[in-house]
Order: C-alpha cells, then structure tokens, then sequence
C-alpha cells in the first residue's frame, strides 16, 4: 500500500533552539599509517598506552607506526542524536566525530567541519561504520584527516578540527529507512542537529574528557562536501542561517565541490546529453532521487519510481538493491554490466535495450516517454535553463509534479546566503554538471565564489582532485580567518533531559535503543530501527 505522507508542523519546529545531543556509542584513539605496500589504514592504538599495536600476521601486510611514517593522530567517537525524520517523525541518528588526539600535542581545536559524505547506496560506506568496513581512500577518510596533522605547525587553521561527519538517514542506525536522497531541508536540519550535539558531547560529556581540547577563541564551523555531500553542506548552510544559528555555531561558509544544487538544471542537462547521443554513466541517480521523492517530498507521495522510469530498467532489480543498503554504487553498475551479457531467460539481448554494455544507460532508453518528453519540451523552451531559471508548472501529470519536487529542492532557488560559499566545480563534470554552478552563481548573489577545478575531469576523477587539491586546505583556511566573521566563544551547555532516553516506565535506556515508543526531553518518541 502506498504511504501517506504526513508532516507535522510541529514536530519540523519542535526543538529547532535545543541541543539534542544524545549517547555515545563507541570511542577510540587511532592511527592513520602508510604500510610497507604503500597502504594507508586507520589502526586502533592500545587505549593504556602511547604505543601503536602491530596488526597479527606478516609484519608487511600489517599497518604500524615506525616514528616518521606515522601523521595525523586522531582521536575519536560515534554517538546517536535526535532529529526529525523525512516524514516529520522524532527519529535517532548516527554520526561519527573525530578530533586530535588528547596528547598529540597541545594545539587548540580551530574549527568545527562538517564532512558531507558523497552519495552512497551501501550501509558499510556510511561515516559510522568506518573503523568496521570504512574505504582508507574513501571521502570519509579524506575528512577525517584534518581533525589533527602532526605534521604541521599549530598555527595551521586548516587543522586541528573537531570534524563531525553525519551518517544520512537510512544509513547507520536508520539503514532500514529509506534515504531521502536530494531532499534538502530534510537532510540539511538532521546535519545541523548532528553538529550541535557534537559540539555538545565533546565540549561536555565526561567520556571526552581526556581528549577534550578547548576551542580557539574565534572558532568557525565550515560545511563542506562533495557531489551529494556537497549540496547537503550547502542545504545545512541555508538551515543554519535560516534558523538563526549562525552565531551559535559560529558558521564562517562552506565549501562545496561539485554539488546538484539545482536539479531541475541538472535534469534538463541529462536531456541535452541524450539529444546529443550520449549516455548517462552512473543512471543509478535516477532511481535514487526518484525514490527519495516519492518516500518523501508532498508532492510525489501519490506516485511509484514506476511511473517515471521505464519497467524492464526496474526489472534489473535496482530498487531492491538501493533498499538492501548492500551494494555500493559500483557493485550496481557491475551487476548492470553482467545482466547486459547474460540477458533474461535465456535471451541475451534482453537488456540491451536499456544497458549498455559498461553498465551506464540513455536516458530515453530508462525514463517513461511522456517523462522525458516534458522535460524535452522544457529545455526547447528554455535553452539557458542554468542562468535565466524555468518557469514552474501547474502540476497535476508525473512529469510535471516531478518538476515541482526537483524545485522543492533546488538550493539555488529562494534564499540569499549570509555567509561565502565557495564552490569547486568542474566544466567537464558529466554526473554533476557546471551548470549547477551557474545556477547558483546567478541566483545567489556575491557570497559565491568558484574555485576552478585544475584538471577539468569526469565526475569520480574530480572529486579524487577535490579531496587531495591543495586548493581545498586553501578554501578551509581562508574560511577559517576571514575577518568578516567574527563571534564571542560560546560553550553549549549540555543538559541531562538532552542526553537522556526513557522508556515508558521511566527507566533509563542505555546504548542504542530498539524500536520502540520512548521518552525525550519530555516528549514522547518512535524510535524505529
């Protein structure tokens, strides 16, 4: 049966000025080492000693500190926080901060960033989950190396961070939620509630106290990300400043590489790519955005992903594999690779109609007609789409209400930023088109501020560049000093009812709750895994 969406206004408002710092869940002191094989790890160290453990086996397969070979001692920990739910529920989330190690040396934390991770489709990728199954090269990882740099001298504001790093909905402890992909507000509110209880649980509960460092007196918090992470760091930009937190958290900006800040463009885009014959490579984003908007934006509640994309591409099974949480967006594209060999029931051409054989796809070949002819009769009618906007329609057919629910969550659209935002954009970005970036600099004034990617790559290789650039430590410390942002200190208090999870006989609940109806900070709340 199709779910009704129901959103309560109170419950998008309830505790939009309280901290909801929550439990932590797990927390560590590590390592991150380049092995013999040239290998990077995050290795665990013994809690009751300075001294790295040797992993077991062959000393070269390992992951150990010989002295100079050893950078950026972190320390850090998960922890659960309370938020709002795509379908405006009280929810629990999971999130993963990182810090320099208590006795690494004597620097103060200089700034609180915000790593918005990159789109994922498996469970194992998601921030939390990083010292289990985490990618050593992942974006993660890359974000992770800035909370500490032993490397380099105190002074460096690029360093010495308190990075928070948010699991999205339907990761984490939600991984059998479904993730509302490209839904701004819904993600922008539950990052910003994440960083609050970060700052929160480090600032004061009594678990960090040992790794506790005291914050520069002119503190900044900087949103970044690339590609989904991207537009969620600007999406928490626009929630902080729409809901007057910027002098709470300090925010100085954000950096974004990369970002669908615009859908509606980066839709119209595709369009122009098919009229051109040429293919989409990572075709996983439309069943990925078409179902966060069904599960979650208004407007499309009433539809199915099925309606909006052709049925033998869902026959593959894509929506079964985004559901599982199982495989990653290059296992996706494996299997789509295999099922064009092989086919169905013994006819091997099966799905070539909808594949290709290095498993991307023609948008004609994969969206419903009446779909794809909307937006081609769209991007006719409005050729500078990107610079001079679209008009909205009436709605009342798939293609035009999917049209209102791209708009719904356009970030270029509708807000004047407060604070820079620098943004890191390739012209040869084939997945995220430079588009996005035109878009947002026409439309949001003087605070944008493109940093050119070097190369001028494909999606995947410019966010390599993004993540190593040299360009992006530049951005974070000319956010870190910019001399028009300045605020006083603020320590934010943590209170017990902000911690503590009842059940319904007002006994305490320890660790990660189950499902179940629980009391928070006086209210009661559905806490479903």
């Amino acid at each position: 049966m199709k779910k009704t969406l129901i959103v309560s206004t109170a419950a998008l408002l309830m505790a939009a000025h309280n901290i909801n710092a929550q439990e932590i869940t797990g927390m560590g002191h590590a390592t991150i080492t380049i092995s013999q094989k040239g290998e990077i790890r995050l290795e665990e160290r013994d809690g009751s000693t300075d001294s790295r453990r040797q992993a077991a086996g062959n000393a070269d397969e390992g992951f150990y500190d010989k002295g100079g070979n050893s950078f950026f001692d972190i320390c850090w920990f998960t922890y659960l926080y309370p938020s709002i739910s795509g379908d405006g529920q009280e929810i629990m989330l999971t999130a993963l901060a990182c810090m320099p190690d208590g006795n690494a040396n004597e620097a103060v934390i200089n700034n609180v960033l915000v790593g918005c991770h990159v789109t994922i489709t498996a469970d194992r990728d998601c921030p939390s989950r990083f010292n289990q199954t985490g990618n050593p090269f992942s974006d993660v990882y890359l974000t992770m190396t800035l909370a500490g740099n032993n490397s380099l001298e105190k002074g460096d504001m690029a360093y010495n961070n308190l990075v928070i790093l948010p699991d999205y909905e339907g990761y984490g402890t939600t991984r059998n939620r479904p993730h509302p992909y490209l839904c701004e507000e819904t993600t922008g509110r539950q990052v910003t509630d994440a960083v609050r209880a970060g700052i929160a649980l480090y600032q004061n509960d009594s678990q960090t106290e040992s790794i506790r460092r005291s914050f520069r007196d002119d503190w900044r918090t900087i949103c970044t990300g690339y590609s989904q992470g991207g537009a969620v760091a600007m999406a928490t930009q626009r929630y902080i400043e729409q809901h007057e937190l910027s002098d709470e958290l300090h925010l100085a900006g954000s950096l974004c590489g990369d970002g669908p800040y615009d859908p509606v463009s980066t839709l119209l885009y595709y369009v122009e790519e098919d009229q051109a014959g040429r293919n989409l490579s990572m075709p996983v984003v439309l069943p990925l955005m078409l179902k966060g908007l069904c599960d979650y934006d208004e407007t499309l509640s009433k539809y199915e992903v099925s309606d909006f994309l052709n049925e033998r591409f869902l026959e593959t099974g894509v929506l079964d594999w985004i559901g599982s949480k199982n495989m990653s967006t290059g296992n996706i594209t494996e299997e789509w690779e295999k099922l064009y060999q092989q086919g169905k029931d013994g006819d091997e051409t099966y799905y070539r109609t909808v594949l290709t054989s290095n498993g991307s796809a023609r948008l004609r070949d994969i969206m419903k007609k009446e779909v794809a002819d909307y937006f081609t009769q769209l991007l006719a009618a409005h050729p500078d789409y990107a610079t001079a906007g679209v008009p909205l329609p009436e709605g009342g057919t798939p293609a035009a209400d999917l049209h209102l629910a791209l708009e719904h969550n356009n970030l270029t659209h509708n807000w004047v930023p407060q604070h820079p935002l620098l943004l890191y954009h390739s012209t040869g970005d084939e997945v995220v088109p430079y588009e996005n970036y035109e878009s947002a600099k026409a439309s949001l004034g003087d605070e944008v501020t493109l940093y050119s990617s070097r190369a001028n790559g494909q999606h995947v290789a410019t966010g390599t560049e993004f993540f190593i650039s040299s360009s992006r430590i530049e951005a974070i410390r000319q956010l870190a000093t910019n001399p028009h942002i300045g605020i006083e200190n603020v320590s934010i208090p943590l209170k017990a009812d902000d911690v503590l999870i009842y059940d319904l006989s007002g006994r305490t609940v320890n660790g990660m709750p189950q499902s179940g109806v629980y009391i928070h900070q006086g209210r009661k709340m559905i806490h479903r895994l």
